[in-house]
């Protein structure tokens, strides 16, 4: 249940900025998409960590002139210009934008007075931004744009699903084991137990290469030989072939080379019924 519930917070991180963006690529109509191309670096950061950010405008198809707007995710520090010194702290660095500069900001959103002739950039720097606790596999920084001159009730245009800055969430590195496994077997019956190695907040930890092996109170139980993880396992395993043969309650301890452990909860073992 626990493993289902980060999916789909996972999921629904994602939503608010991927919706807009799969709504202007059904309309593929160029005027439902806003003038200009949005990069970040770094783009791929350790859940709950600490970085600068720094994005990137280029106004690539044609000059903006008017106003930008630059959404921060729910779960990331939120963005400020009260304080230098605390997270979330953005700064403007015009380059061969002159005149462009951050004209206020509204709860998550950063509003921008933009100058840009075509071809020309900007920088916008996040301080300290803190990613969130849970990872995946991309943030949209969701960026929208829109002409001096629209009528007062134009809608902004996202930039296209390809120019928008991304940032993926992944998880840190490991601080403990979690088992997943039945509570109920039957003697001689085999089963399977799936093992992860965890970071702090509960995720999959990043570039986990441990062994992992089981052992199991029933003096009498068979388990399968020790597994070294590798990258293509993404921090977890699914052990197959366990049996338990001794009567009443049982439980399993996964234990890695690195010191981490962890116990399974009760495992009731029932006699074989044909």
């Amino acid at each position: 249940m626990a493993g289902q519930f980060v999916t789909k917070v996972r999921r629904a991180t994602l939503c608010a900025g991927l919706a807009m963006l799969a709504l202007t690529a059904a309309g593929g109509a160029a005027t439902r998409v806003g003038i200009g191309k949005m990069t970040v670096t770094p783009n791929r950061v350790p859940a709950g960590s600490t970085n600068d950010f720094t994005f990137g405008f280029l106004a690539d198809t044609g000059a903006v002139r008017g106003t930008t707007l630059v959404d921060v995710p729910r779960g990331w520090s939120k963005p400020q210009r009260t304080s230098a010194s605390a997270p979330g702290y953005f700064e403007l660095q015009a380059l061969s934008c002159p005149g462009t500069r951050i004209s206020g900001i509204s709860g998550r959103r950063i509003v921008i007075a933009t100058k840009c002739a075509k071809g020309r950039s900007f920088k916008l720097v996040y301080h300290r931004g803190v990613a969130p606790q849970i990872s995946a596999d991309g943030f949209v920084f969701l960026t929208q744009t829109r002409p001096a001159n629209a009528p007062r009730k134009t809608r902004f245009k996202p930039l296209g699903p390809r120019k928008q800055a991304v940032v993926r969430v992944r998880g840190a590195a490991v601080a403990g084991l979690f088992m997943t496994v039945t509570s109920v077997a039957t003697a001689g019956q085999a089963f399977n137990a799936t093992v992860r190695a965890v970071d702090a907040f509960g995720n999959n930890a990043a570039d986990y290469a441990g062994t992992v092996t089981l052992t199991s109170t029933d003096s009498k139980a068979t388990m399968p030989a020790p597994y070294a993880y590798g990258p293509t396992d993404v921090a977890q395993h699914t052990f197959t072939g366990l049996v338990l043969r001794t009567l009443g309650t049982q439980r399993l301890t996964a234990t890695e080379s690195h010191g981490f452990t962890v116990q399974s909860g009760p495992i009731t073992v029932s006699p074989f019924s044909s």
